[in-house]
């Protein structure tokens, strides 16, 4: 049975995973701060699943003989401090901690230790006008910090896996994120008007759990180091699927359409591969248009 250890197990696509995980009753170490809001929920997991480990911390340091004693083989790093904008100069040292410096100490944590693969998720916030390593933003900068990191790994310890997923925008039920659809459907609730940057804005989203079934496709299979993405398998313009709801809807979705020019920033256009074998299972689209109707 795989040891896998996970960071960013308290977030959207991390709690996904980590269920999924759960139910093929794999051994899950979660490393949870302290502080995070979802310690109690951890706690509850802990209750229900016998193959949950949630490892809390405080400090950086607390961490090295906690996970020297767990030996995972398999890490999956989904640690990420998110934001859509520049830093203010007060935010970069948490920006860089949570992005850099925390997922580096755990991979030289697991790599000294008896992990064999090392997974990393990757964003489109690292490839601005369709070029990998060209930083749309500071969080995409840290980002490419952190794979330029897995990099210098890899030659340290050629004997072990180094895997990069590229992905685009994701959605799924109870999204706490301020994403495009969730931000749609919150503002639906409250009978108030998003604001959207063009009428000519074509997106790609995946569903969370087609990623998830895209890392555990790695987890499972994938024998070299590389570099992967998946994506959705069409892009819909967010313009007309609103049009389109709003033809029967019993309210409106209430919109504002401005005139602004946007790059595109599909990972399919970056030149990587797609994970063999993987095959899309959700439509977004139908997602999104029950979680409407639920609202209306």
């Amino acid at each position: 049975m795989n040891k896998i250890l996970v960071t960013g197990s308290t977030g959207f696509i991390g709690k996904s995973l980590v269920n999924n995980l759960l139910k093929d009753k794999i051994k899950v170490f979660a490393i949870i701060r302290k502080s995070d809001k979802n310690v109690k929920s951890a706690s509850k997991i802990k209750k229900k699943h016998k193959n949950f480990f949630p490892v809390f911390f405080n400090k950086n340091q607390e961490l090295s003989k906690k996970i020297s004693n767990l030996k995972p083989q398999v890490v999956v790093n989904l640690a990420v401090y998110y934001m859509n904008r520049d830093p203010d100069h007060s935010d970069i040292p948490l920006v860089i901690n949570s992005n850099v410096l925390f997922p580096t100490m755990i991979l030289d944590l697991c790599c000294k230790s008896k992990a064999s693969k090392i997974i990393n998720l990757c964003s489109v916030m690292q490839c601005d006008k369709n070029e990998i390593d060209n930083p749309l933003n500071f969080y995409g900068l840290t980002k490419i910090l952190f794979r330029k990191t897995m990099m210098y790994y890899q030659k340290v310890y050629p004997e072990k896996k180094f895997l990069n997923l590229y992905i685009g925008n994701t959605y799924g039920p109870n999204d706490p994120r301020a994403k495009i659809l969730p931000i749609i459907i919150n503002n639906y609730k409250r009978n108030k008007k998003t604001t959207i940057l063009t009428k000519n804005l074509n997106i790609n989203i995946l569903h969370v759990e087609d990623v998830v079934n895209g890392i555990k496709m790695l987890i499972d299979n994938e024998k070299k180091s590389n570099s992967y993405f998946i994506n959705s398998n069409t892009n819909f313009n967010l313009y007309r699927v609103i049009k389109k709801f709003n033809l029967k809807a019993k309210r409106k979705v209430k919109m504002t359409w401005l005139n602004k020019k946007i790059n595109s920033r599909e990972p399919n256009k970056f030149g990587l591969k797609k994970i063999p074998k993987w095959k899309q299972k959700f439509n977004v689209i139908n997602h999104f248009y029950r979680h409407l109707n639920e609202n209306c």
